[in-house]
């Protein structure tokens, strides 16, 4: 839909996963919008859900698509959230209803689940121009940070690393 006055509205639906290690740790992605280069911002893996897809085939896909990790959904843990927000992301104001999932990422043989390789090779163009890094975050880096971490993300991360973790914490 198009206002005269305005940009183009979008509503959808989304889901955002956020992957947790078994050291208690969130990874978060680096982003900018496409207006605002300079004003980076980290935010949880996730996006849009397609009209064919659960919310939670749409998590999976999701997080391989933006990290390179692979999961199935019965892998996944929630809801544990869900709001409505709004934001502009260039040409669109988008209405987006959200919900919140889990994953463990375990630790292998081989390596730590942090020490497992990210890739960004799936991300669609505008992503590929907007996603600058990524990190692990443990709840002390959330809390001390000068870093711009989306508040109404900072919620549902600090809920998440709150929650065990099939086997490793409690």
């Amino acid at each position: 839909m198009t206002d005269d006055d305005g940009p183009e509205r979008l509503n959808r639906r989304a889901v955002r996963v956020l992957p947790v290690s078994s050291a208690g740790r969130v990874l978060l992605l680096q982003c900018v919008k496409p207006d605002a280069p300079d004003a980076p911002f980290w935010v949880t893996i996730g996006g849009g859900i397609e009209h064919d897809e659960s919310v939670e085939q749409a998590g999976v896909r999701e997080l391989w698509e933006e990290t390179g990790l692979r999961a199935e959904a019965a892998e996944l843990r929630g809801p544990i959230g869900a709001e409505t927000v709004e934001f502009t992301w260039p040409p669109f104001v988008i209405e987006q209803a959200q919900s919140y999932y889990v994953i463990d990422i375990p630790d292998s043989d081989e390596r730590t689940a942090e020490d497992t390789p990210i890739s960004f090779a799936h991300l669609e163009e505008v992503e590929v121009a907007t996603t600058l890094g990524y990190r692990w975050w443990s709840l002390d880096d959330l809390r001390t940070t000068t870093e711009h971490v989306l508040s109404n993300q900072r919620v549902m991360i600090e809920k998440a690393l709150a929650i065990p973790q099939h086997g490793h914490r409690s």
